[in-house]
């Protein structure tokens, strides 16, 4: 059985400092440089259970990769995967 720590996200680059996570064959995040702040913005898109559309933020691009890697194991552990 797969188990949490299991999950990888694949991050391809897309244009302008933008970045899709995809796990599999499925995109389940964006990450994208904020010029005018300094910081990374992030969102998981919509594959999390919730209705959440905003943005959030990170001062680093590995601190929003992990924050959406957080946010999608926690989504597999609300499902009921350990």
């Amino acid at each position: 059985m797969i188990a949490i720590s299991d999950i990888r996200l694949t991050w391809l680059p897309l244009r302008n400092g933008t970045y899709c996570a995809m796990l599999g064959r499925h995109e389940v995040a964006f990450v994208m440089r904020r010029e005018s702040a300094s910081d990374w913005a992030w969102r998981i898109s919509h594959c999390d259970g919730t209705s959440q559309t905003g943005f959030h933020y990170a001062p680093t691009l590995e601190g929003a990769k992990s924050e959406v890697l957080a946010g999608i194991q926690n989504w597999f552990r609300q499902a009921g995967l350990e």
